[in-house]
């Protein structure tokens, strides 16, 4: 049975009985389209040069016999004009078509060759119909087809240049009338010409041989109508009936089997033809619709991507200056979406995807929707009636995720006239960021006050590279002192932008916004050049130095070679490896652990310290200790944050303090602030403090000038 059913498949699509897409059917009937361009561009050659063969062949030889000059020019050129004017026609019709604006050149062309296409055959219908004999017959049932298809054809191109001009769009079934008359018109040439060898004398030799006028212009046909094999079939199987029965039924020259043959056979090698030109054009419009479709639809749901939605956007508001006039952009965002890739793995997080695109479709189904990336989708739908639509999402995804921890978040902005789509998705999703971690607030309208932060935002983005250059961006020094008698034993570098527009510029304000747009890594690049060439300067001056740590996020691992790149620094400056220490935080180790591994194996056997940052703030804490190997663990400041009023803080410090003890990690808690704080964990066995009760962040001449005044004493212990 299985072997049945694929040679049954096999046999369906060989005949074209499988339904195609409607791109598939557009392609196939634009390559028609394209096959009439050639094929009418040859007839207008080859006619051409008949006028001129028979101008000079005949007209010359009885133009002074001959009384009726019209009769004679009509009898040896009027058919063979009026298949040029059909030809062209149609040439112009094509180019127009395929065309892809309505361009007004070839509007006023198509109209006046539709009209010479209806008017022409009733000017020249002078040839009478007689039917006292098979070959009368013949010649003016022919004649007939071609001076009614013309008219046909002119109507059919003249309708479709109207229609285009009035709606812009393009009319597949008109298209085929135009192409369809033009094939009848070549076919009905073919058979009053090629008739001609059987219904001449056969002494006649001049008159022999133009049966492959008929071959010619089936091929002609053949070629023009490449639709499905079994309509191909069908026409070109009844063309040869009728014509070999025709054939067969004129006896003043003999039908010989030889000549049965060679048309059976060339009617099966043009058939194959037809099948094989169809299945390739129906393969490469199935490659061209996936290709199509990769580009405008996202790969993992079934919904457009953004550059669809923007290109459309765009095309919309070409045409109409006014459209944005009820229109918002909405910004949706899945927020903690990361638990469940954590808990039940990225399948299935897929499939929570694939299903919220879907929901997202259903509520907002006349509107544009599109995802962007990862948990990000784009909506663009009117005003009216947005809060409902937004409320029912939020209330069936909740059903959706069953209790899971997850929340929808979006950010709306009502685009101005003309602006850019992509400018006011940017603005939408800053508006969603600004309410990420609150979980009790479902969207957020771009305002005037969150527009100034846009604008922040965007100056941060379009002037990193000055800033770095310039020295706007530089290291702030927070001391770091021991435990046991508050020695400096180093000190961590904290970035800081002091801009000529904004003035002071706080981590939060730049850092979010650059690990946004993937550019953190560049400031802590420009870090790791200042800390190093300060380093350096001070080496040289004989004053003396501490171990400074540098933080790195995940994204610098992801954005450039780490390893290479601090290695290249420090050589560049000729810095003790000892001297740098390499800060991570908790939360950049639980994605992508593989790289995060190797690369900090690497960076330790190179000879540099390893600190984890931020203990304790995030969801893993044990996995990170059971999983990476670090010199120092450095403890949140949160659990400071109520050191006096929760007695669970003080034995949760000091059993971190002993773990970390047990498996070879020195510890570090950051955020003291208080001598009680200081005592404490100096008493369970805490070796580093950091803290506003040793120092805040100093620029760097601050720093060094409170080294060189005694008030931060360094500790003969550094390391």
């Amino acid at each position: 049975m299985p072997a049945i059913k694929r040679a049954w498949n096999f046999i369906r699509d060989m005949l074209g009985f499988r339904i195609n897409s409607q791109y598939v059917k557009n392609y196939l009937n634009d390559a028609n389209i394209k096959s009439s361009i050639y094929m009418s561009f040859i007839v207008i050659i080859l006619e051409i040069w008949m006028i001129f063969r028979n101008a000079n062949k005949y007209i010359s030889n009885y133009w002074n016999s001959y009384t009726d000059k019209f009769d004679l020019i009509y009898t040896y050129t009027g058919l063979y004009a009026l298949f040029i004017i059909c030809s062209a026609a149609v040439l112009i019709f094509a180019i127009s078509y395929l065309n892809k604006k309505n361009n007004k050149g070839l509007f006023i062309t198509n109209l006046i060759f539709s009209g010479i296409c209806i008017l022409y055959p009733f000017l020249l219908f002078k040839e009478h119909l007689g039917f006292a004999n098979q070959k009368a017959v013949v010649s003016s049932v022919t004649t007939l087809i071609v001076y009614f298809s013309m008219p046909l054809l002119g109507g059919s191109i003249l309708w479709h240049s109207l229609y285009r001009n009035k709606t812009g769009n393009k009319h597949q079934i008109l298209s085929m009338a135009v192409i369809t008359c033009f094939a009848i018109v070549c076919l009905a040439f073919g058979i009053k010409v090629g008739y001609s060898d059987f219904a001449n004398p056969t002494t006649n030799v001049e008159k022999l041989k133009m049966i492959t006028c008929f071959l010619t212009m089936v091929i002609f046909v053949a070629c023009l109508l490449i639709w499905k094999p079994y309509i191909s079939i069908l026409i070109l199987v009844s063309i040869f009936i009728i014509f070999m029965n025709m054939l067969k039924g004129y006896n003043d020259r003999p039908f010989l089997e030889a000549d049965e043959i060679n048309y059976i056979t060339f009617l099966i090698s043009l058939t194959m033809i037809a099948i094989s030109i169809y299945q390739q054009r129906v393969t490469e419009a199935k490659k061209d619709e996936k290709l199509l479709h990769d580009a405008i639809f996202d790969r993992l749901v079934d919904i457009n991507n953004e550059k669809y939605l923007c290109d459309t956007v765009n095309e919309k508001l070409v045409s109409n200056p006014n459209f944005y006039n009820d229109k918002q952009f909405l910004f949706v965002n899945l927020s903690n979406f990361r638990i469940i890739n954590n808990q039940k793995g990225f399948e299935e997080g897929d499939k929570l995807i694939i299903k919220f695109s879907e929901l997202l479709k259903e509520i907002f189904n006349n509107d544009l929707v599109a995802r962007q990336a990862d948990d990000h989708f784009i909506v663009f739908t009117t005003i009216n009636d947005c809060d409902n639509k937004i409320n029912n999402l939020n209330d069936q995804f909740k059903k959706l995720i069953n209790g899971l921890f997850i929340n929808i978040k979006i950010g709306i902005y009502k685009p101005k006239d003309f602006e850019s789509p992509y400018t006011a998705i940017d603005k939408a999703r800053y508006a969603c960021g600004l309410i990420k971690k609150n979980p009790e607030i479902l969207f957020s309208e771009y305002d005037d006050k969150v527009d100034e932060k846009f604008k922040k935002k965007q100056y941060i983005v379009n002037h990193l590279d000055e800033a770095i250059e310039k020295g706007w961006i530089r290291a702030y020094y927070q001391p770091v002192v021991w435990s046991d008698n508050n020695e400096l034993c180093g000190a961590e570098a904290l970035a800081r932008w002091i801009d000529p527009v904004y003035g002071f510029l706080s981590p939060a304000d730049f850092i979010p916004v650059l690990e946004d747009n993937r550019l953190i890594h560049k400031l802590d690049e420009a870090i790791i050049e200042y800390v190093c060439s300060n380093m350096r300067r001070a080496i040289d001056e004989g004053r003396p130095v501490v171990p400074v740590s540098i933080n790195f996020s995940r994204l610098d691992f992801e954005l450039m070679d780490v390893v290479n790149i601090l290695k290249s620094i420090i050589e560049k400056y000729n810095i003790d490896k000892k001297m740098i220490h390499v800060e991570i935080t908790e939360s950049a180790l639980s994605e992508n652990v593989s790289l995060m591994r190797d690369n900090l194996l690497t960076l330790k056997n190179d000879g540099y310290s390893i600190w984890l940052d931020d203990f304790g703030s995030g969801y893993s804490s044990l996995n990170v200790l059971k999983d990476f190997t670090f010199d120092v663990v450095k403890i949140d400041m949160t659990f400071l944050s109520n050191f006096e009023t929760n007695e669970k803080t003080k034995d949760i410090l000091d059993c971190i303090i002993q773990l970390a003890n047990r498996l070879g990690m020195k510890t570090l808690t950051e955020g003291v602030e208080t001598i009680e704080e200081s005592s404490f964990l100096k008493d369970i066995g805490c070796g580093r403090l950091q803290g506003y009760l040793f120092g805040k962040p100093f620029e760097l001449s601050i720093f060094e000038q409170k080294i060189k005044d005694k008030e931060l004493v360094i500790s003969n212990k550094i390391l």
